[in-house]
């Protein structure tokens, strides 16, 4: 198991444990790939067998226009069986995503899909599969993962599935960001796995995936595709085409994570930029991040996007705060180090990690203190509380990060109770810093415990290696009231962290208040305090005013010790939609997905139990913006049925590839997944000692 293996001794014992365990072995991790489309068929006696599909490839159109990035998947399959097919796969998605569009093209024909109310959808789509129809649901089981099946695929068929959304574009440190998840990394599932959750699991339709549903993670096997990793072989080819019209001059437009091709138009020189993957095509192995600088005195100090939608105003401000503060104001740190050595974290992640670690230990002066916390199935602190910042404190902490391997489970939830326990000092601002691949499927008691327990502290989340869970590691900043750091790769290290450390050093601008010229429903509710290259964002909705008045937003704050203020008028909105029948405009939409974000947040401060309330009130504002969500679904159905009744369709699964980096082969029950797993192996045991074999010694070693 990646730099694992069971060793056993002993003679029948030894065989018998031997065959038991490559069964088990087998099962765990033989698994297919990220992109590629694994037909599996149920007989008769209810055997499952498995066959690739080829899965020809997916294109990327993606188009910037100032914050905001409209992306086109186009994912294209093919039947490589003599058997119709129902294929299910899981993929990832930028977490800030507002999924609204989906298109299926079988031969000639095109099927639009439509926004349902997630149980109605699900009933649309059985009954379309049902009849021998051609059909596609999509559901939303994160906000950064999402479950497809297609229904009737024919023999030797062909089929094209077109998926639309828009994201956000990140501003920091006067580089702009966008990245694209292609891969997911093995989440890890903790809890018991409880029959009161086998229902939920027979709701769905298709194939799940290779964790059972626990009570900590009811939908477990929805999020958890098989995946694998064929070295020296192209798998999943995606390719790129992307227009980016930064509306200002740039000095470098750059890619950490692939090679790129990069031209510019003629005589433009207002930040156009034409972009598509240096090779043509590539693995969907890791997630595509691109950035962009502007020139000196290009990079904006407030931008604001006006649009209009049935009468009402939507508006989207960022306003960067001032750049430094004195440091005569600057109070002593409690830095609190937490850092994943989990089974996910295997390879360059684990590295990654170290680096980042050891780079925050050397930002500490004599006035602060700190300590280390590692975690993987259990968590163990460096210290037994807080120490000063000395020499031979920090060498001691700087040797367990130097020894520390990736190995184990992923209980994160153990660590932050260590690191929240820590006990504080008013003279001193503590400040939690999380090191993770955030690779785990109990996000929601994860983000209520950060809320209920926080206290004074301030929680900045590292997101680390190639595929990493970004809407865990960014929901936990916000909750934690501090900042989102990403490193994808061992080149953004030293630059990524040392924005972050001077994030610790000081906050720039602390509460914060916007005063608006009239009633409006604005997002983030809670302004959150802005670090150092941080910008403020906030997405509105605001009411008609009169066609000459030009309203004023005043933002003010306390920057330095002292109050900040900054006044700008709204400029006038686009008419883009004004009428019922044109599309939403992108800014409604961003609007909506806010919207919707606040109130999932209010799901997981609340617990399960809120989840009927947030039912009501996501479910109208997601149907209103016509966007994806837990509580609705795509779903697009031809009307023709393809299939005879005669004919039976097989359920196939689709697979991801391993992230990239990663020391796993390939995965259908993770490393740091515990759960299946475990109680495989411990009814193996069971079994040896019922049969009486003695003399079996067994060891855990590494190779």
């Amino acid at each position: 198991m990646g730099d694992q293996r069971w060793r056993s001794t002993g003679s029948i014992g030894g065989r018998v444990m031997g065959i038991l365990l490559a069964g088990f072995i087998s099962a765990a991790w033989a698994e297919p790939d990220s992109g590629r489309l694994v037909l599996s068929s149920e007989n008769d006696d209810a055997a499952v067998t498995t066959t690739d599909a080829l899965h020809l490839g997916t294109d990327l159109e993606l188009t910037v226009q100032g914050l905001q990035a409209q992306v086109l998947v186009s994912q294209t399959f093919k039947n490589q069986t003599d058997q119709w097919v129902n294929a299910t796969y899981v993929y990832p998605l930028a977490e800030d995503s507002a999924v609204s569009q989906l298109t299926m093209h079988v031969g000639e024909r095109v099927i639009t899909g439509e926004i349902q109310e997630k149980s109605k959808a699900r009933k649309t789509f059985a009954a379309a599969k049902a009849s021998g129809k051609k059909a596609t649901l999509i559901e939303q089981q994160r906000p950064n993962m999402f479950r497809q099946q297609i229904a009737n695929i024919a023999p030797g068929e062909t089929i094209r599935v077109e998926l639309g959304y828009s994201q956000q574009v990140m501003y920091d440190a006067g580089e702009f960001r966008l990245r694209l998840p292609l891969t997911l990394t093995p989440r890890y599932i903790p809890g018991v796995v409880n029959g009161q959750w086998r229902k939920e699991q027979t709701v769905a339709t298709g194939v799940n995936g290779w964790a059972s549903a626990t009570d900590q993670v009811p939908d477990a096997h929805l999020i958890t595709p098989s995946q694998q990793h064929v070295a020296g072989e192209l798998i999943n080819p995606v390719s790129l085409s992307l227009q980016l019209d930064a509306g200002m001059p740039l000095t470098r437009v750059h890619s950490d994570t692939h090679q790129l091709t990069i031209s510019q138009p003629k005589g433009n020189d207002a930040g156009v930029r034409l972009i598509h993957f240096a090779k043509g095509e590539v693995s969907m192995d890791r997630d595509f991040e691109i950035t962009w600088q502007p020139k000196p005195h290009s990079a904006p100090l407030a931008a604001q996007f006006v649009s209009q939608w049935q009468g009402e105003r939507y508006l989207q401000l960022m306003l960067m705060p001032p750049q430094e503060v004195s440091a005569n104001n600057l109070a002593p740190r409690e830095l609190i180090l937490v850092v994943d050595t989990s089974g996910s974290m295997a390879g360059d992640s684990i590295k990654q990690a170290r680096t980042s670690a050891l780079l925050a230990l050397d930002t500490l002066t004599p006035r602060d203190r700190f300590n280390v916390i590692l975690f993987a199935s259990d968590s163990r602190a460096v210290f037994d509380h807080a120490v000063v910042a000395s020499a031979n404190n920090i060498q001691t902490a700087r040797r367990a990060l130097e020894r520390m391997r990736a190995d184990g489970g992923t209980e994160m939830l153990g660590a932050l109770k260590r690191a929240f326990d820590q006990p504080s000092n008013t003279e001193y601002l503590q400040q939690v810093v999380f090191v993770t691949d955030g690779s785990v499927g109990n996000e929601a008691d994860l983000l209520q415990h950060i809320h209920r327990n926080l206290g004074d502290a301030r929680l900045f989340t590292v997101a680390i290696g190639s595929a990493p869970n970004r809407f865990f590691m960014r929901r936990a900043a916000q909750f934690g009231r501090g900042s989102f750091t990403e490193i994808a790769a061992a080149a953004q290290i030293a630059p990524r962290m040392a924005g972050l450390l001077n994030k610790l050093k000081r906050p720039v601008v602390t509460n914060i208040d916007i005063e608006w010229p009239q009633p409006v429903q604005v997002f983030p509710r809670r302004i959150p305090d802005l670090y150092w290259g941080e910008p403020l964002l906030v997405t509105a909705k605001l009411g008609p005013w009169p066609s000459r008045s030009q309203p004023l937003v005043t933002v003010r704050g306390v920057s330095g010790g002292k109050p900040w203020q900054r006044d700008f008028p709204i400029n006038a909105a686009t008419a883009d939609a004004d009428s019922e029948g044109d599309a939403i405009p992108v800014l409604a939409q961003r609007f909506g997905r806010e919207k919707i974000k606040f109130l999932e947040n209010e799901f997981y401060i609340n617990g399960r139990d809120a989840s009927d309330k947030a039912r009501q009130k996501i479910l109208p504002v997601a149907l209103k913006y016509q966007l994806m969500s837990r509580y609705t679904s795509l779903v697009a159905v031809d009307k023709t049925p393809a299939r005879s009744a005669s004919e039976v369709g097989q359920e196939r699964e689709l697979s991801n590839a391993m992230p990239a980096g990663a020391t796993m082969t390939a995965v259908g029950y993770p490393q740091t997944a515990a759960g299946v797993t475990w109680h495989l192996l411990l009814g193996a045991l069971a079994l040896l000692a019922l049969l009486g074999i003695k003399n079996l010694e067994v060891h855990y070693g590494r190779s």
